[in-house]
């Protein structure tokens, strides 16, 4: 946990491993995160943003970042509208119904490319392999 000040905070959760691809779970694990150290201090949970970023296979691991304010019960600002903050999207809390990216054709056949090289050279089981093809093509136009 970052403290950037004002009773503000920022928490990153990071995939342990390049293979852990689903940000919905890294998400809901920063959100918790942060209503814990809130619950922990007698504090109640703003979230300022919730924003996340899944890397091409490959090329870095998955995370969410939550920034959050730690407030008094019946802080004024509890209720206050939040301000989206520039650079990526913002969720209030988890979302309900997150938004997914498809891929263009060409992204999908670079990621299966990539796939298929990591099956070849033995870092990925045909069975990882295949989990990892069915998630790209369940995001795929």
């Amino acid at each position: 946990m970052v403290p950037l000040g004002n009773n503000t905070y920022s928490i990153k959760v990071e995939a342990k491993n390049a293979l852990h691809r689903d940000v919905d779970v890294l998400r809901t694990e920063a959100n918790e995160a942060a209503a814990s150290y809130c619950a922990e201090h007698g504090k109640e949970l703003k979230v300022v943003s919730l924003t996340d970023k899944l890397p091409t296979f490959g090329l870095g691991y998955a995370f969410a970042k939550i920034t959050f304010k730690a407030l008094n019960p019946g802080d004024p600002e509890l209720t206050a509208a939040p301000v989206p903050a520039a650079g990526g999207p913002v969720y209030l809390a988890a979302p309900a119904a997150p938004v997914e990216r498809h891929l263009t054709t060409d992204e999908l056949y670079s990621e299966l490319v990539k796939l298929d090289d990591l099956r070849k050279k033995g870092i990925l089981t045909d069975e990882e392999f295949q989990a990892e093809k069915k998630k790209l093509l369940s995001h795929s136009n």
